[in-house]
């Protein structure tokens, strides 16, 4: 099984506020030619913004070309498509090459994945370029959300849109050639605003913490308060346990059985749970065990189900986005929704019963063990005892 790195955000952002604020005179910055249409490294970014580098760095957005998982299923995508999805997935796993055309990831700047200049050169999204919707201007202005933000080291220039979720949404907005919408978080977000939702994408997956924009030894600052770059999402426990709420409401003995009622709710997400690729789910388990060492199992499932044109399900990420054509089942947890789920269990009544509800983010994007994820993020256990019946 591959392990996603985890990193404790409290940990980080005391880290991110530590560092050399007591410095009594500033050095020049790095000189860095900018040159229109050409991207600069992420390194050459972090030898002034070293702390947002630092968090940049262990982001899933940094490791976008490198990741393992996507390793596999990209190679996998490229043997089954003869090649063709290279324009596809780098278009948002290593988006600088719809400027430079390395699809064959020659350049460094390319593995870098999403890297600091791609997403600060970004000025709009245009769905209706759907092959490339970024709207750029790569050179030496570099645009962010901060008003009054000065630099000695290059241009820039204040841009609201780096506050809006459409600045995400180029990459996490996507309908394949069949008209099927896989990623849908975007469009799951707007319907999220229009029921009264008013969070950005950047303020749950970008918190403010405070940290030096830029290293003091180039300029002497005091640190303030700058959007974490960790970016954490459907695979960090913590956003899971923001995202979602469970609780037993109640345990009933029948001439049936045992019925349990569990309320799962989406409480923190301005979008649906899980979101993302279609191999996401989460699944809710309730196990039941007895005093006399029986068990019993009982799940839902909160995922949706995407077939091919043969009508079967796909569960691959390499074969999802070519061969997707049609959504057969959406059963996730839409923003506010909460749900009721009643399970019936042959548990005798005569005996004592644990009742342990779990809610368990599980990936599979190949359809093999070894390259799974999974999360048990939240649980509740409860305890009932065995219906006493007075004998003839």
């Amino acid at each position: 099984m591959i392990r996603r790195p985890m990193v404790i955000l409290t940990a980080l952002s005391a880290t991110l506020a530590i560092g050399g604020l007591a410095c009594r005179r500033s050095e020049p910055p790095p000189k860095i030619e900018f040159v229109p249409g050409q991207f600069v490294s992420a390194k050459k970014c972090g030898a002034c913004h070293k702390d947002i580098y630092r968090a940049w760095r262990q982001s899933l957005h940094a490791a976008a070309t490198e990741d393992p998982i996507f390793r596999k299923s990209y190679e996998d995508a490229l043997e089954l498509t003869h090649g063709q999805a290279k324009r596809l997935c780098l278009t948002c796993h290593a988006p600088t090459v719809v400027v430079t055309g390395d699809y064959d990831l020659t350049q460094p700047v390319t593995r870098e994945g999403i890297n600091c200049d791609f997403c600060h050169s970004l000025k709009g999204t245009d769905f209706s370029q759907p092959q490339s919707p970024f709207v750029l201007d790569v050179g030496a202005t570099k645009y962010g959300p901060v008003p009054d933000a000065a630099s000695t080291g290059h241009q820039v220039a204040y841009s609201p849109f780096h506050t809006t979720a459409l600045h995400c949404a180029g990459c996490h907005q996507y309908r394949n050639a069949h008209g099927v919408e896989l990623l849908s978080t975007y469009a799951e977000w707007e319907q999220y605003t229009e029921r009264g939702g008013t969070k950005t994408c950047q303020q749950c997956h970008m918190p403010q913490v405070l940290a030096n924009i830029v290293d003091p030894k180039v300029k002497r600052v005091e640190g303030a308060f700058v959007n974490l770059h960790l970016m954490p999402g459907g695979h960090s426990r913590d956003q899971l346990v923001k995202s979602l709420r469970l609780r037993i409401m109640e345990m009933t003995r029948t001439p049936k059985g045992l019925r349990v009622k569990v309320k799962v709710k989406n409480v923190g997400a301005g979008h649906m749970v899980p979101t993302g690729s279609p191999t996401r789910k989460v699944i809710l388990n309730l196990d039941v065990s007895t005093g006399s060492g029986r068990r019993f199992h009982a799940d839902r499932l909160y995922q949706r189900i995407v077939l091919d044109e043969r009508g079967r399900p796909i569960r691959k990420d390499s074969r999802m986005f070519t061969e997707a054509r049609r959504i057969e089942r959406d059963t996730r947890l839409a923003p506010g929704e909460e749900r009721i789920e009643e399970f019936l269990l042959p548990v005798p009544a005569s005996e004592n019963a644990k009742v342990t509800a779990t809610l368990t983010y599980f990936y599979s994007p190949h359809d093999r063990p070894e390259t799974e994820t999974r999360i048990d993020f939240m649980t509740e256990t409860k305890q009932l005892l065995a219906r006493w019946e007075r004998q003839p």
